[in-house]
């Protein structure tokens, strides 16, 4: 790891265990509006029908990208428990501090997350691998 103190790893784990909680909240709060009210809508025409189901399944992809972040933070919690926290899943380099500040669930080193996010990587790696450099 990039020479973290305890006091960096202890600053990003509080940042962590803030944003889990807050992600938490937000998907209870999402899923409560989901499901409420559904029976209780009445629907006047096509256009609010249109409107209602539109604005549903965006609450619906806000929930989701919640729960992929909220998974991703835990995913970074439990590096930091296993002593791997920092450290790139790809090339096993250190991540930059800078980098973990910004983004303290990062688990690529910012080469490693471009290549990933082209797709340039995990094209010629079979499917659930992430690919390794020598």
């Amino acid at each position: 790891m990039d020479l973290l103190t305890q006091r960096y790893l202890a600053s990003l784990r509080e940042t962590l265990l803030d944003r889990a909680r807050q992600l938490q909240d937000e998907v209870h709060v999402g899923d409560l509006a989901g499901r409420g009210g559904a029976g209780e809508r009445e629907t006047r025409d096509f256009k609010d029908e249109a409107a209602r189901r539109a604005h549903d399944a965006v609450g619906a992809r806000e929930v989701q990208r919640d729960i992929d972040e909220l998974r991703q933070v835990q995913a970074a919690l439990y590096r930091l428990d296993a002593g791997v926290y920092g450290d790139c899943i790809d090339c096993g380099e250190p991540i930059v501090f800078a980098r973990l500040r910004v983004h303290p669930a990062a688990e690529r080193c910012a080469a490693c997350q471009m290549i990933f996010e082209t797709g340039a990587g995990a094209a010629s790696a079979p499917a659930g691998d992430t690919p390794r450099r020598a």
